[in-house]
């Protein structure tokens, strides 16, 4: 399991150094829930079977997606590269945005609805699946000619390149989040600064020598040490949220009492 080294560690309170080790049980939970391999091979025939392969595809995905970007987290701070911290932390909001849009926003009402009346019907899957399809292939980019040459002769190449689905907006999504917690559409603004070429992205590679800031070299310590220590309570707290929306796919489910109708 990754784990952030003794020297990094001495650079921080207690307080935070309870966060970190949070941070690395989360980290190694995501590794744990990603071993197994899904091949990402539709059914074609069954409606019920294909909501499930949806389901169990997507939480691969953001287990194998999360646990990445937490190895890739800790990774950068050990090794005091705060501009990589930056960049990862923006995409942990990011996704999690857009995890929080589908489940929350489009497939709850919808999977409540079917699970309703206790019979689950082709035509209320045939209503879910859609946004599943979206959620696991929505593109911004055509994937599938890009590829074309390197997916020829797989087997199941129409099934792996999937359909030209356009991908939510993820402002949109940010917007769905922030109407429930004000905090993130600030917080968002604030890693989008330390991504962009600009003041923000800058700091994170400054040192502060002799107190004053300069760039380049090794001397002094990292400004980023300090911008690290005021952001990633933040980015651990949303991780709360991470969890309900994986556990609420999970829950999406359907149980082998509630067959296909």
């Amino acid at each position: 399991m990754s784990a952030f080294n003794k020297n990094f560690l001495q650079q921080v309170d207690s307080n935070l150094q309870e966060l970190l080790a949070q941070f690395e049980t989360i980290s190694g939970d995501f590794e744990q829930n990603c071993l197994k391999t899904i091949i990402l091979n539709k059914p074609e025939n069954n409606p019920h079977q294909l909501y499930d392969y949806y389901l169990d595809s997507l939480l691969i995905v953001y287990y194998h997606k999360y646990a990445i970007l937490c190895q890739s987290l800790i990774q950068s701070v050990n090794s005091e590269n705060y501009l990589i911290y930056g960049l990862i932390g923006r995409a942990i909001i990011e996704h999690t945005a857009i995890l929080r849009y589908y489940v929350t926003s489009k497939m709850l009402p919808l999977v409540e609805l079917a699970l309703e009346d206790g019979e689950v019907t082709e035509d209320e899957v045939a209503q879910i699946i859609p946004w599943l399809e979206k959620h696991l292939s929505g593109q911004r980019f055509n994937w599938s000619e890009f590829l074309a040459d390197y997916f020829h002769q797989v087997e199941a190449k129409n099934n792996t390149t999937a359909n030209e689905t356009s991908q939510v907006n993820i402002l949109t999504c940010l917007q769905k989040w922030t109407k429930n917690n004000a905090d993130i559409g600030s917080m968002y603004a604030l890693f989008c600064d330390l991504v962009h070429p600009n003041l923000g992205s800058t700091l994170l590679i400054c040192r502060l020598v002799d107190n004053q800031v300069g760039i380049g070299g090794s001397q002094g310590e990292a400004v980023g040490l300090e911008i690290f220590k005021r952001t990633f309570p933040q980015l651990l707290a949303i991780f709360s949220e991470v969890k309900e929306q994986l556990s609420k796919i999970g829950t999406f489910k359907f149980s082998q009492a509630l067959r296909v109708k």
